[in-house]
């Protein structure tokens, strides 16, 4: 039933290992999303208070320290909280970028 509201497309360059620098290594993939710019105050994974500049819904298993691409920019992913269901499985995050 998500799906229906998820009728924007993001690209989602998710992490797939590191370099000989120790640097991300990132592989693509197209997904469907629901992108709303709006500024908030989120905390990052080190717990500090950051702003995000959107919150993008979607039910790819998206990280932080992955990147989306909209609007011809790339926004790092700050953090990512799950919305699950009554038996656990996860309908739906919400990132933070």
């Amino acid at each position: 039933m998500i799906n229906n509201y998820l009728n924007q497309t993001a690209t989602w360059h998710y992490v797939t290992g590191r370099n000989d620098y120790g640097e991300p290594t990132f592989d693509s993939k197209t997904i469907n999303c629901r992108w709303e710019g709006k500024r908030r105050l989120v905390r990052n994974k080190d717990g500090q208070e950051v702003v995000s500049e959107a919150r993008v819904l979607c039910i790819e298993d998206v990280k932080v320290g992955d990147l989306l691409e909209y609007g011809g920019r790339s926004w790092p992913v700050i953090a990512v909280p799950e919305a699950p269901d009554l038996d656990g499985e996860v309908l739906l995050r919400e990132v933070a970028v």
